[in-house]
Order: structure tokens, then C-alpha cells, then sequence
């Protein structure tokens, strides 16, 4: 849900997505999902 609420909401300085991100992290390492939502944030508003 980061990257279309980013792309929707351009002007988003900061979201809350530690539940989300340690969720995954279980699931694929957090070093993977680190650099997946670094991968969703760049691709959106070009930051991070």
C-alpha cells in the first residue's frame, strides 16, 4: 500500500509503517524489506 499512497499523496513527508515493515521482515529478512521500501519510496517521489 506505500507506493499508491505515495504516488496518490505526493506531499507525504512521513508515514507510520513499522508494524508493516517488521511484519515482513519475519517473513523475508529485514535487510530485503529495508530495501524493498527503499526501492517503493525512490521509485514514487524520487527520496530516501
Amino acid at each position: 500500500n506505500l507506493g499508491p499512497l505515495l504516488a496518490a499523496v505526493p506531499c507525504i513527508k512521513e508515514v507510520s509503517i513499522g508494524h508493516a515493515l517488521i511484519a515482513e521482515a519475519l517473513d523475508a529478512g529485514l535487510a530485503a524489506t529495508v530495501a524493498r521500501y527503499l526501492a517503493i519510496i525512490r521509485a514514487t517521489n524520487g527520496d530516501g
